[in-house]
């Protein structure tokens, strides 16, 4: 990478600024309204495409464009629905048995609370009604009866308790496995890609390999552009400079003439429209980066266009005007 900057400076440095000759450039028509289906993200690290329509066929807006293999995805889903309905019928037995417990121990708290009246009746008899002993019994069975009240109190608050954190703990259970589902269900969308605008289909190259493209059966990564779909109007250029080219001459001073492979003979003039900055490694080429130009027709060609026509760019300098 160091030795290629070196290079391109040196060029820089030591080079003309219009070349001298003419360049030829390599480019193909496209279109500035234009969907790049790129494969989604999976809990794999690779996801296989199942399906996608047959490259160059037209495709309507709206209409699938590519699909993805969703089995595991769609496994999972079917199991979380299932244990959602199992979670729901779960928390309303949970509901049922707490709120049991929680009428039981207001029952026995309300028993307690009549055995401690009863008791402080009998204990609050004056001593010359009944015998010391009796007086002595009937204070025990009062203390008594106050501490089972205590504990009749203490176990209707567990109760009530137990009701809170029982119920609480399965609704969160219960929103967990929801979140889950809508994940999934997200993901599922996204595995079946329906076109945005009307147009032809291209595939893309593969990564790995770029002499092959990426095909229906093609096990490709999350962020891996797959296909493109591209308007049939308004069309462009799409042409790659070598970045030694691009050092070499200035674009602005260029003269830029087109010509489609499937109508040799006929030249149109073009206008550039941009040129990237950034250079990009194109790895099926080669080893070195590219910038990216984008060309228009100075007038629509009166042939039949379509994405992905081949188109050679040939860039002259232009010529001074004599003084």
């Amino acid at each position: 990478m160091a030795l290629r900057k070196w290079l391109c400076l040196l060029s820089m440095l030591s080079a003309p600024v219009i070349a001298a000759q003419p360049l030829l450039l390599t480019g193909e028509v496209s279109s500035p309204e234009s969907q790049v289906v790129v494969a989604p993200k999976t809990d794999r690290w690779q996801v296989m495409i199942q399906w996608m329509p047959d490259e160059g066929q037209v495709v309507e807006k709206g209409e699938l464009v590519t699909v993805f293999d969703s089995g595991g995805i769609q496994t999972k889903l079917e199991q979380n629905q299932q244990e959602l309905e199992m979670q729901l019928l779960e928390l309303k037995k949970i509901e049922m048995d707490l709120n049991q417990a929680v009428v039981e121990a207001q029952g026995k708290l309300e028993l307690a609370k009549i055995s401690v009246n009863k008791a402080r009746i009998e204990a609050s008899v004056e001593d010359g009604d009944v015998s010391a002993f009796d007086k002595g019994k009937y204070q025990i069975a009062y203390e008594k009866a106050l501490m089972e009240q205590l504990k009749a109190e203490e176990a209707l608050k567990l109760a009530e308790q137990a009701r809170l954190v029982g119920i609480q703990k399965q609704k969160i259970n219960i929103l967990q496995t929801e979140e889950d589902i809508a994940y999934q269900s997200s993901q599922l969308e996204k595995m079946s890609v329906k076109a945005l605008v009307t147009g032809p289909v291209s595939y893309m190259p593969h990564p790995w390999d770029g002499n092959n493209k990426i095909t229906a059966g093609t096990n490709v990564q999350a962020a891996w552009s797959v296909l493109t779909v591209q308007a049939q109007s308004g069309y462009q250029v799409t042409a790659w400079i070598h970045e030694i080219d691009a050092a070499r001459i200035d674009l602005a001073g260029m003269d830029i003439q087109l010509s489609l492979d499937a109508y040799p003979g006929k030249t149109y003039p073009g206008t550039l429209m941009n040129a990237s900055k950034q250079a990009e490694a194109r790895a099926q080429w080669s080893d070195s980066a590219y910038y990216k130009l984008l060309i228009g027709f100075e007038q629509l060609p009166e042939v039949m266009l379509s994405p992905g026509m081949s188109v050679r760019v040939m860039l002259t300098p232009k010529r001074r005007a004599s003084s």
